[in-house]
C-alpha cells in the first residue's frame, strides 16, 4: 500500500478512512483495464501541482475529477502541465478563464453561492460582470458581484434588496431579468438572465449607428424602460453600455434596480468617487444633476442622450471636465445635432429634442408615447416609395420592333346619282317589257354598227 500512496502522489487530497480505500481500489482497477494496451506513464510525470488546484477549486464536481485524474493516471490525458490544462479546455471540461487563474496557483474565488464562474465579462462602478452556471441545475447565467465597499454599508444594503424585490418582478423581453440576488461570504451578488451579444457601447467603439438602426434600438429601450416604470422602478443610469443586443438584433436594458446603488448614501465613497460621475454624466438628467428626486421622465432624457451619442458620436452635452459637462445639461440645451448630422430628417431631430428638453413635463411622460414616436419614425421611413429605376434591354437583344399600326379598310361610299336617274328607273319599272324591247333593239344596232365599222376599217 505504501508504494500505491507514493503513486498516487499526496493522499491528502483523497477522503480518509475506508473512503479512501474503497477509492484507491477504484482507480486501481480502473488504471488496469486502461492501461492493459497501453504503457504506464512515469510516476513523476503526473502533475500533482495542478490537479490538486482543480480539485479544491470546485470547478469539477468530484465524479467529475476523479474522471480526469484516471485519465491523467491512466495515459489517455497528457501529463504535462500545460499540454493537460489545453485538454481539458479542448474537452469543454474547464474554461480559459478557469484554466489562466489554475495555471497562476488561484484555487478559490470560483464557486459564489450555487454558481461556478466561467469566465469574466466585464466590470464597472458597481461591480464585476461574469458568465456562470447553476451547480445542479446547470443553467447558465450572468453574474454580478457588486463592489465591496457596498456591502459594508447596512442601509445601502438593505435598499438594494427592496429594490430587487421589484426588479424580480419585471417580465419584459427588452428587460434582462434578473432571477435571484443573495449574499454569500460576505458578497452580494445578483443573477441575471445571460445575454449573448454585445452592448451598443462595445458596438459604437465600432464606428457611428445608421439613424434607422439607432432608432429601432431606442424604441425597444424605451419599451423595456417603461415596463420597469409600470413597476415602480426608475434605472438612472440608462447609457449605451447597459443596453445590450443580442444575436436576433434585440435590445435588453441591463442593470435596473442597480441605480439605487449610487445615491443610497450620499457619503460612501462608491457615491462620490470620480469613475462613477465620469461613467455616468453625459447621460444624467439635469433633475439627476441637481439632487432633486427623479423618475421615469430622467431615464427618458438619458435615453435621449444615448441616442443622440450613438447617431452623432459626440456627447450632447460637450465640456472638458465633468463638471463642466454638468454645468451644460442644467444651463443649456444640448448642442443641435445637425451640427454633426446635417442630414438627418427633421422629424427625427425633433423627437430627440424632446427626449431631452430641459424641463421633465416637456418631455414624453412615459416609455410607450416615447416608444410609439420612435417607432413613427420607423414608418415613415418604410412609407416612402424607393424612385424606380428603368433598366436598360440587355446588350445582347436588340430592342423591340415598334408595333405595326393597324390597317384600316376604306369604307366604300356609295356614288351620288344623277336627277334623271331615279326617273329612267321608275319607267322601266313600270313598262318592263317595252324596256326590254328597246334594250334589245339598241344592242343590235350597236352591234351592227361596230361590225360595219370594222368591214369599213379592212376594205
Amino acid at each position: 500500500m505504501g508504494m500505491l500512496t507514493e503513486e498516487l502522489g499526496d493522499t491528502s487530497i483523497w477522503p480518509a478512512g475506508s473512503g479512501r480505500l474503497s477509492l484507491v481500489v477504484a482507480i486501481v482497477e480502473e488504471l488496469a483495464v486502461a492501461t492493459s494496451d497501453k504503457p504506464k506513464p512515469a510516476t513523476d510525470a503526473v502533475p500533482l501541482d495542478l490537479l490538486p488546484i482543480i480539485r479544491n477549486s470546485g470547478a469539477l464536481t468530484e465524479k467529475q475529477f476523479l474522471e480526469v485524474r484516471g485519465k491523467v493516471l491512466a495515459g489517455a490525458y497528457p501529463s504535462d502541465t500545460k499540454a493537460l490544462a489545453d485538454r481539458l479546455v479542448r474537452d469543454n471540461l474547464l474554461t480559459d478563464y478557469q484554466i489562466r487563474r489554475f495555471l497562476s496557483g488561484k484555487s478559490h474565488g470560483l464557486i459564489v453561492g450555487k454558481y461556478v464562474i466561467l469566465d469574466r465579462i466585464g466590470s464597472g462602478s458597481m461591480g464585476r460582470v461574469y458568465k456562470a452556471h447553476h451547480q445542479l441545475m446547470g443553467r447558465v447565467v450572468a453574474l454580478k458581484i457588486i463592489a465591496p465597499e457596498i456591502v459594508t454599508n447596512d442601509r445601502v444594503v438593505a435598499r438594494f434588496q427592496r429594490e430587487m424585490r421589484l426588479v424580480g418582478r419585471l417580465d419584459h423581453p427588452n428587460v434582462v431579468r434578473a432571477f435571484d440576488a443573495d449574499s454569500s461570504n460576505n458578497i452580494l451578488y445578483i443573477v441575471m438572465e445571460y445575454v449573448a451579444g454585445k452592448s451598443l457601447g462595445q458596438r459604437l467603439k465600432e464606428g457611428i449607428l445608421p439613424p434607422v438602426e439607432a432608432v429601432g434600438y431606442a424604441a425597444q429601450a424605451a419599451l423595456g424602460l417603461g415596463h420597469a416604470h409600470e413597476q415602480g422602478i426608475v434605472h438612472r443610469d440608462v447609457k449605451p453600455s447597459n443596453l445590450l443586443v443580442n444575436e436576433s438584433r434585440q435590445v435588453k436594458v441591463l442593470d435596473l434596480g442597480l441605480g439605487v446603488l449610487m445615491e443610497a448614501d450620499e457619503h460612501s465613497a462608491f457615491a462620490t468617487a470620480d469613475g462613477v460621475a465620469v461613467g455616468t454624466v453625459d447621460y444624467m438628467s439635469p433633475e439627476q444633476a441637481c439632487g432633486r428626486e427623479v423618475d421615469g421622465r430622467s431615464d427618458l432624457f438619458s435615453l435621449g442622450c444615448a441616442l443622440y451619442h450613438l447617431i452623432s458620436g459626440k456627447q450632447a452635452f460637450p465640456g472638458s471636465s465633468p463638471i463642466e459637462r454638468l454645468g451644460q445639461r442644467i444651463n443649456n440645451r444640448p448642442t443641435p445635432i445637425t451640427n454633426y448630422r446635417p442630414e438627418l430628417p427633421p422629424n427625427l431631430v425633433l423627437v430627440l429634442d424632446k427626449l431631452m428638453a430641459t424641463r421633465p413635463v416637456d418631455r414624453y411622460q412615459t416609455g410607450s408615447e416615447a416608444a410609439e414616436a420612435l417607432q413613427n419614425l420607423l414608418r415613415a421611413k418604410k412609407s416612402v416609395p424607393a424612385p424606380r429605376k428603368l433598366e436598360p434591354p440587355p446588350p445582347d437583344e436588340p430592342p423591340p420592333a415598334p408595333s405595326p399600326a393597324p390597317v384600316v379598310e376604306p369604307v366604300p361610299t356609295r356614288p351620288a346619282l344623277r336627277d334623271w336617274f331615279p326617273q329612267l328607273s321608275a319607267w322601266v319599272e313600270q313598262r318592263p317589257k317595252t324596256s326590254l324591247i328597246i334594250l334589245i333593239g339598241v344592242l343590235a344596232a350597236w352591234f351592227a354598227l361596230g361590225v360595219g365599222f370594222g368591214w369599213w376599217l379592212k376594205g
